[in-house]
């Protein structure tokens, strides 16, 4: 087998810092100057988890997992991968079959030993539906323990992507003995810095786990996270002192400024998008879907409810990104009414038509669904907003009972070919019009040929352009940036570009 270099798979993105925090994650973290390592670090959330085991996780749920679950490969802030349950990974020649070095002396949380059977069982039960992992391991056709500290993954086609998605949820290790637990959805049982004290609806409170195998990386006396869904009542709970630390919209920047927070702030591989779904109300039609998208004015949305920050894009990437497609920067021309109006009447359709778009309860989520209800009426598609919790979004999503959403979409996590998958190809976790365009599927298997962020963008790229073309089921708005505000004396959170939270190196000054 030929060794692999432990490179960064993920991206290149440049990081911005606006006074930043400072300080690298995890074990490499010294504690900060005066910090309190017994203080609980008060964190404010904008929902609850869909679920605590991986397996039933939704695309926000990091945030929770990340503190609970080690994954065999373990991905940084800024995007690198490097050892985690796994010390060293291998690919042969042809990318199909890949095989791991296992870290030894781990337990998981309920002292199931960590060995190569635990990693087969994980991977096996992960494949199994009703598993939202399926799709992500689809390349996996078996699991062979080569001895206790190495297990062999077999691949029925190329795999390049597998190292990027293990990073991630499909990589989570949970006890074997847990594995046909029904009580995982708020029970966690990992090899994680960090073990579940409490659950109510509202706030999770964690602390640290005293077996786990790097207690030296955990910074702080653990964790309370309390939700609150308003943006305007997060920022309020971090000003009056109930809370440490939260995200905030860039809008709120100036406001944080004003109060002597310090924030950080950099791009990530999410968007603000519309998910449509191809099977209801017109949006089969490729004519329509590409209708919307000119009617959208993504620079005046950007400028008036992100501060100009929220990167008007057509494509899922963001700049900077090894898949963004140069050749699609965005320009002015993206936006034009006489064209929408135009394709709506070639599609048959010249007084538009009327459908239903679900919202998640954010105020930023339903200010940015009424501009798009604003600009799409002025081509003459009626939309009526109807507001739903996070946790009924992330099954209507996957059930497919919906028109259409507005959606913060993860396109970079845990590799950018997952979301070609999800969103592009027929059978797509979220794709339950079973939306497809010619080409896309040969493509997708070239793309994860390689781990090679390099030979991959081509075919990548390629597909953005394709998807575009045909009228994309997921209409991106613009490229979110991430930001967040901390009180004075907290310290040590990077700016997270795949969504990889690292709370343990969190400092909190005494």
């Amino acid at each position: 087998m030929a060794t692999k270099t432990l490179r960064r798979a993920a991206a290149t993105l440049a990081i911005g810092l606006v006074a930043g925090c400072g300080g690298t994650s995890g074990g490499d973290t010294p504690a900060g100057a005066g910090a309190d390592q017994t203080a609980i670090f008060k964190y404010g959330i904008p929902g609850n988890p869909t679920s605590l085991d991986p397996r039933r996780s939704g695309p926000l749920d990091p945030i929770f997992l990340n503190n609970f679950y080690d994954s065999l490969v373990r991905r940084m802030p800024n995007g690198d991968l490097k050892p985690g349950l796994a010390t060293e990974w291998t690919f042969t020649p042809d990318a199909k079959a890949l095989e791991f070095t296992l870290r030894t002396g781990v337990t998981f949380q309920d002292g199931t030993p960590f060995d190569a059977g635990a990693v087969k069982a994980n991977i096996e039960a992960a494949k199994q539906p009703p598993s939202v992992l399926v799709g992500a391991l689809s390349a996996v056709s078996s699991v062979d323990v080569v001895s206790p500290t190495r297990v062999r993954l077999n691949l029925s086609v190329p795999g390049g992507h597998l190292v990027n998605t293990l990073a991630g949820e499909a990589g989570m290790m949970i006890s074997p003995a847990k594995l046909a637990s029904d009580d995982l959805k708020a029970n966690p049982a990992g090899t994680g810095p960090y073990k579940l004290a409490g659950i109510a609806d509202g706030k999770l409170s964690l602390r640290p786990w005293e077996g786990y195998w790097n207690k030296g990386a955990v910074k702080n006396g653990g964790i309370d996270m309390t939700v609150y869904s308003d943006e305007s009542t997060r920022l309020r709970a971090l000003r009056s002192g109930q809370s440490d630390g939260t995200t905030i919209t860039p809008a709120q920047i100036a406001e944080a400024k004003s109060a002597g927070l310090t924030i950080i702030t950099g791009p990530n591989t999410t968007f603000n998008g519309i998910l449509l779904n191809t099977k209801q109300s017109e949006f089969g039609n490729p004519k329509v879907r590409q209708a919307i998208s000119y009617a959208i004015d993504r620079k005046a949305i950007s400028d008036s409810l992100y501060a100009g920050a929220c990167v008007p894009s057509v494509q899922p990437y963001q700049k900077n990104f090894w898949a963004y497609n140069p050749a699609l920067e965005y320009k002015d021309s993206y936006y034009d009414e006489a064209k929408a109006k135009a394709l709506l009447a070639e599609a048959g359709l010249p007084n538009g038509f009327e459908f239903e778009m679900l919202v998640g309860p954010n105020t930023s989520y339903q200010q940015l669904g009424q501009a798009i209800q604003g600009q799409l009426e002025k081509v003459g598609i009626r939309m009526k907003l109807t507001v739903v919790e996070f946790t009924q979004m992330t099954s209507v999503r996957r059930t497919g009972k919906f028109a259409a959403t507005v959606a913060l979409v993860q396109a970079g996590r845990p590799d950018p070919s997952q979301f070609i998958a999800d969103f592009y190809t027929t059978g797509g976790l979220y794709n339950p019009g079973n939306f497809s365009t010619p080409g896309v599927s040969e493509l997708l298997t070239e793309s994860r040929r390689t781990d090679d962020p390099a030979s991959r963008a081509k075919p990548t790229q390629e597909i953005v352009a394709k998807v575009l073309e045909a009228g994309p089921p997921v209409i991106p708005v613009c490229g979110v940036a991430y930001v967040a505000a901390f009180r004075s004396g907290v310290s040590g959170l990077e700016v997270p570009i795949n969504g990889d939270y690292d709370f343990s190196s969190v400092t909190i000054g005494r």
